[in-house]
């Protein structure tokens, strides 16, 4: 009852309608990654969509990216487990382990970490044949804005759409495609 309240409300903070966590497609059962955690509302209502026998993970970007989302996973009463991508480590998820990406740029800070281009393309690797990835991105103005469509393109996913224009928020979709190639 507490997530569904939280992800109800209005007005306060960033906290985001069933709208966001709906149209990220998640079921229950699946496995999901998140590579970054700026809204909270985002992760914890995916980690309760596919509930215990799903896999619920995040890419942690920095520390920051840990904390929060453990102490999403505490709050929610969800496992969420947490790999640390920091700068300088290897990528530390094996290939074909996700059915699904969903990358939280929300605040619009993406492409202001180290490598991007690298980490979608290790994005697409953890993705099984078949598997889609799905950018949560603030559009900030019309000519401010990343070409995400293009971006993931470049890094292998294919087809690649927008999905919706919400507010500020844009959502891209990719997919992997049925081939063992990354």
């Amino acid at each position: 009852m507490f997530l569904l309240r939280m992800l109800m409300k209005k007005g306060r903070g960033g906290s985001m309608d069933p709208l966001h966590v709906s149209m990220t497609g998640v079921r229950m059962g699946e496995r999901f990654l998140q590579i970054g955690v700026h809204d909270k509302a985002l992760l914890a209502g995916l980690a309760a969509k596919v509930g215990l026998s799903g896999t619920s993970a995040v890419a942690a970007l920095d520390e920051g990216d840990a904390k929060r989302a453990r102490a999403i996973g505490a709050k929610v009463g969800a496992l969420i487990e947490v790999h640390d991508i920091d700068e300088g480590r290897a990528w530390p998820i094996a290939d074909a382990q996700f059915d699904m990406v969903v990358v939280d740029d929300s605040q619009g800070t993406f492409w202001a970490i180290d490598k991007p281009g690298e980490l979608l393309r290790n994005a697409l690797g953890a993705l099984r044949p078949g598997g889609r990835i799905e950018v949560v991105t603030l559009v900030k103005s019309a000519h401010e804005q990343v070409d995400f469509q293009r971006r993931l393109e470049e890094a292998g996913f294919k087809p690649v759409r927008i999905l919706a224009d919400r507010g500020r928020l844009r959502f891209v979709e990719g997919l992997r495609g049925n081939t063992n190639d990354k």
